[in-house]
């Protein structure tokens, strides 16, 4: 995703817990939240259920938000944090 023309977020780190194996054709429901936006970085949590209801997989993931022309991190955007705080609320960790 771009931000602000030059910058876009690239993933810096991700981990996944699997709890319960899924088949090919089950019905899958994920959940998806930011859980915290920092200084240069946004960080994501999933939960996978199976049948909407067995918990199958956690995951985390970080990313970074990275100047294409300076090639390293920059800070997000306030525009970019208020529209996620107006989604997701005012607990976010900074």
């Amino acid at each position: 995703m771009r931000v602000d023309g030059r910058g876009e977020f690239v993933m810096s780190a991700m981990t996944i817990e699997y709890h319960a194996p899924a088949r090919f054709d089950d019905e899958i429901e994920v959940d998806v939240r930011v859980a915290r936006i920092g200084r240069t970085s946004v960080t994501y949590e999933f939960a996978a259920y199976l049948a909407g209801e067995m918990l199958a997989v956690t995951a985390g993931q970080t990313l970074v938000l990275v100047d294409l022309v300076e090639r390293r991190a920059c800070p997000v955007p306030d525009w970019f944090r208020e529209r996620i705080r107006a989604f997701e609320g005012e607990d976010l960790d900074a």
